[in-house]
């Protein structure tokens, strides 16, 4: 940010009365004690300086406000003039606590194009944040100072604009240099005591998303439940053991039998249904036989027409053979090249279903002589529940085992109806855990992930539609049921000018910010704000880039703005 310039010591205080809060009298009288104070140290630094040319006139007072990633340093001075003692009434604040410098030396250093530089060290400040120095300049024209401040093993340099000495306190007087901007005061003591921080006004790319609650579910084609077709008494597998709660399984793998009573209706159903899937499975074998030979057939058929147009084709040109002849053999690769896609496709559908038949439970001799069923896995995955043990009676409706394959899931969550028209036709989405909060995971693109559906029904009693993705989970961090924040994109911008959430004041129903204008002068501005961005918000007009913002303390600037008590500079008097 540019360094504030050298101006005349007059200034009127700002006007305007907003709403004071009852609490804002108490303040405002703390805000004047802090002031007497204030005031006072600036006297007493005056106090020893000699006699000026025009007693009768205010001199001319310069202020310098500088930033750098640690401090920001705050400097208030008379006037320059060759050989006399100068008092730089010097504020030191460190920019990652916002308190005052409280103890330590700094190193204001004089340069003069290339003459020997001249130092003076200030031991300790002469109070928290405050170092007095008196600087004398020996000639006229245009000096270079740099402040070191030792801190954290190193010297912070600071450098400051360009200083001006004149001859004499006459010539100093009749300078001629800008007027001040009008603000509100609020002294370095005040921001010290209220903890005001700033931050500058900065472009950069800036996303606004839609915040909701999410939760992991399974995808309905990765999660299988093992029911029973008939009601019986649980055995083990082949093996002997069931499987348990985290065993991995694989698709088609034997988990446990189930054997019927000796009579009852379930047996005789299970039985009849064995023997009308045994005899349909015989029936769909030999068709399945059928067209494998149909296949056959039908290859050495097209193989034929195909090596007849190959070898008649091109007699038609020498007229050796006639257009009849070629048409009729390439009519006949066409029929041949249509009947073996038709009995291809007919095979097909005969291995599938034979597939299914087999995929049914079976009836096996045990060796009690009793039949039993097999219960087998119909995904891959891992057992997640097991409501059953060897030699239990179970049902035929109740299920035995939970299989889940957790290497994709779904993430589901409900988007208020009024907000559905916010989201763009390529909206990206992210989720953050609730164990790791702030550690957003891209949805789609990186994450790998992709939509599934947007709900087009509305709930009618929570007025929401279900958006849902699915994701993938290999490592299985992802639990089913487990709860996550969702942010769908709304709207973006490139590169907008922002300003950290918690700089903004509401007014009276607008935004306002509070600008800082140098070390201890602040403006108030209207705000127009566009999108937010997780703690920031995109500033349309009333803010200029590099600007600094009070992002802490603000209200306490307002309460400041309403005194009439408070000078405009309490050092200058």
């Amino acid at each position: 940010m540019k360094p504030d310039t050298y101006y005349s010591r007059e200034q009127k205080n700002p006007s305007g009365w907003p709403r004071i809060v009852f609490f804002a009298f108490g303040f405002l009288a703390v805000l004047s004690l802090i002031v007497l104070n204030h005031d006072f140290v600036f006297s007493q630094a005056e106090s020893e300086e000699g006699e000026h040319t025009h007693a009768d006139a205010e001199e001319k007072v310069a202020q310098v406000t500088f930033w750098t990633e640690d401090f920001e340093v705050f400097l208030e001075h008379r006037l320059l003039v060759v050989n006399n003692p100068t008092r730089f009434i010097t504020h030191v604040t460190h920019l990652d606590t916002w308190e005052p410098r409280k103890q330590g030396p700094v190193t204001f250093v004089l340069r003069q194009g290339e003459q020997e530089p001249l130092q003076q060290i200030v031991e300790v400040p002469e109070r928290d944040g405050i170092y007095i120095p008196a600087l004398t300049f020996p000639k006229t024209g245009e000096w270079q100072v740099s402040l070191l401040i030792p801190h954290n093993g190193s010297d912070h340099i600071v450098e400051l604009p360009t200083f001006q000495v004149y001859e004499n306190q006459d010539e100093a007087y009749h300078a001629d240099v800008p007027e001040p901007s009008e603000g509100i005061s609020f002294l370095k003591e005040q921001q010290w005591k209220v903890v005001t921080a700033t931050e500058p006004v900065v472009r950069m790319p800036m996303t606004e998303n839609l915040r909701l609650v999410g939760t992991i579910s399974p995808s309905p084609e990765k999660m299988a439940s093992v029911v029973p077709p008939v009601t019986g008494r649980l055995l083990g597998p082949d093996e002997g053991l069931l499987p348990r709660i985290g065993d991995r399984v694989e698709a088609g793998q034997v988990l446990a039998h189930v054997q019927p009573p000796l009579a009852g209706a379930d047996l005789l159903t299970f039985l009849s249904n064995q023997t009308q899937i045994q005899s349909l499975q015989a029936e769909i074998t030999i068709k399945a036989a059928e067209s494998e030979a149909e296949v056959e057939r039908t290859r050495v058929t097209l193989a034929s027409a195909t090596s007849l147009v190959d070898r008649i084709g091109p007699l038609r040109e020498t007229s050796a053979r006639s257009a009849r002849e070629v048409d009729e053999a390439e009519f006949a690769l066409q029929k041949a090249q249509t009947d073996i896609a038709s009995a291809e496709k007919l095979k097909e559908t005969y291995e599938q279903v034979l597939a299914q038949l087999k995929a049914k439970p079976s009836s096996i001799h045990l060796e009690d002589g009793f039949p039993a069923v097999e219960l087998k896995a119909p995904i891959s995955g891992w057992i997640v529940e097991m409501d059953a043990t060897v030699g239990e009676n179970v049902r035929a409706d109740s299920p035995i085992f939970t299989i889940l394959d957790h290497n994709s899931v779904f993430l589901e969550a409900r988007i208020q109806e009024s907000k559905i028209c916010q989201l763009t036709e390529n909206f990206n989405a992210s989720f953050e855990t609730l164990d790791a909060p702030g550690v957003l995971r891209p949805v789609l693109g990186a994450g790998g992930g992709h939509l599934v559906y947007l709900g087009k029904v509305v709930d009618p009693q929570s007025r929401t539609a279900p958006i849902v993705y699915e994701i993938p989970n290999p490592d299985g961090s992802l639990r089913i049921g487990m709860a996550v924040n969702v942010n769908l994109e709304t709207n973006h911008v490139e590169e907008g000018l922002a300003v950290p959430a918690s700089a903004l004041v509401d007014s009276d129903g607008r935004y306002v910010a509070y600008v800082q204008l140098s070390g201890e002068t602040f403006e108030k501005r209207d705000l127009e704000i566009g999108i937010r961005d997780d703690g920031h918000a995109q500033v349309l007009s009333g803010l200029s880039e590099g600007e600094r913002v009070a992002t802490k303390g603000a209200y306490a600037i307002r309460l400041a703005s309403v005194s009439t008590n408070i000078p405009a500079h309490g050092h200058a008097h």
